[in-house]
């Protein structure tokens, strides 16, 4: 995603203009934006048909999962695996 892209979904989601956002585990890296729910699909992902499918290492689980009831934006958060 172009950088003016995500600043402009970026600040389209913090002001209230956009409720929901679906993203790959590549895209919720990059990224950031608190939110109060964050749901995971699933703990693996397809790396190709030489490979298939494999876990998600815990530390980008972790990130994702970060988002969710930050600190200054929200009093809770939740997490939805």
């Amino acid at each position: 995603m172009e950088a003016q892209d995500r600043r402009l979904v970026e600040q389209a989601f913090s002001s209230g203009m956009i409720s929901a956002l679906c993203a790959t585990s590549t895209l919720a890296m990059g990224v950031n934006l608190p939110a109060h729910q964050v749901v995971i699909k699933g703990t693996s992902m397809w790396r190709g048909a030489g490979i298939g499918r494999v876990e998600i290492d815990p530390g980008t689980l972790l990130q994702m999962m970060g988002r969710a009831g930050r600190p200054g934006f929200d009093t809770s958060g939740r997490v939805v695996i």
